[in-house]
């Protein structure tokens, strides 16, 4: 009986250092940030020498001790993800993040772990399968898609940055125009000639006309979330067909998967015609509502990264049509999908 008691107990008190270690890690999150974008993994050591020397080592411990190697590990906390905006995330297999069900496992979004568990719903929700043959992973790649795609359209359509922006464009068109009444006062000055104030605000309407022709106009938020779900169906649609119609093998992440889905925005703006089809048509709202290409560094955009984006996907394209002759009927992409 001795025997099977210290083993109740020693379950027993392992359990409970596993969920404090997971609080006193989730405690330690709250008071740190992380400066990379998306979720990271925050793994945390316990490590035991005898009853009085215990130390949970994580990614800010700064007071090591020497003693904690490798074979003094008695548990690992690899399930509590964070993000850069503070978020925390506590993975399980009833966790509240949206996981995906195939082969009889579900699949969290978030951190990618896999749970053998059945899931049963009423609904079915397309944004989860794009490919009855495909794997899992390539799911939940394409939902990290997407999620990305939304946040870069919300950055250069909505936020507080282009609020910012639109506001300083328009701070130094007034400079500017102030700059050029100065001059045309003292040219009437210099040739004594009456103020012609007519003269001077037409000249400071076709200033602000040039620099700014069109107004900047956020609309609610039920239309925002209308339009960056729109544009994100459709970015996902134009990868889907650059990954499997198209020679274009790239992979990118981070910045430069920003970059790539920034490109194809830009290439919607403008519609891409070749041989006399049009492969992405021209969509009149992003031409009339993406910022300037010169203005993406504001949005923390590398130019590098677009335009060699822009040049790969339209290099694709282009080798698609002329070296491998697919018809580029099947590279259309509609900005109406017909729903």
């Amino acid at each position: 009986m001795s025997l099977w008691t210290d083993f109740l107990s020693s379950d027993a008190t392992q359990h409970h250092s596993n969920e404090r270690c997971m609080q006193d890690l989730i405690t330690t999150c709250r008071k740190h940030s992380l400066q990379q974008n998306g979720w990271q993994l925050i793994e945390g050591r316990l490590h035991i020498l005898n009853e009085s020397m215990q130390h949970l080592c994580h990614r800010w411990c700064s007071q090591h001790p020497r003693w904690c190697t490798e074979q003094n590990i008695v548990t690992r906390i690899s399930n509590i993800y964070m993000n850069h905006r503070g978020e925390i995330h506590v993975c399980s297999d009833h966790c509240d993040s949206e996981k995906v069900f195939s082969d009889g496992f579900l699949t969290c979004t978030i951190s990618g772990i896999r749970y053998a568990k059945p899931k049963y719903v009423n609904t079915y929700q397309a944004n989860h399968e794009y490919h009855r043959t495909s794997s899992t992973v390539v799911r939940v790649h394409q939902h990290h898609l997407k999620n990305i795609a939304h946040e870069v359209l919300f950055r250069l359509l909505f936020s507080k940055k282009r609020f910012k922006a639109e506001k300083k464009r328009l701070f130094d068109v007034q400079k500017d125009i102030k700059k050029m009444w100065v001059k045309m006062k003292r040219n009437y000055d210099k040739t004594k000639q009456h103020v012609n104030v007519l003269e001077m605000i037409n000249s400071a309407h076709v200033l602000l006309n040039r620099r700014i022709p069109r107004t900047f106009v956020i609309p609610t938020e039920d239309i925002q979330k209308i339009i960056c779900k729109f544009y994100t169906d459709r970015i996902n649609d134009i990868c889907l067909k650059l990954k499997y119609l198209t020679p274009h093998s790239a992979v990118y992440h981070g910045s430069a998967l920003e970059a790539f889905i920034t490109a194809i925005l830009f290439i919607m703006r403008q519609g891409l015609r070749i041989n006399d089809v049009e492969v992405i048509s021209k969509d009149h709202y992003l031409a009339s509502a993406l910022p300037e290409a010169n203005s993406l560094d504001i949005y923390n955009i590398q130019k590098t990264h677009f335009t060699n984006c822009r040049n790969c996907i339209q290099a694709a394209i282009r080798d698609a049509l002329h070296i491998h002759y697919m018809s580029p009927f099947l590279l259309i992409s509609s900005s109406y999908n017909g729903e």
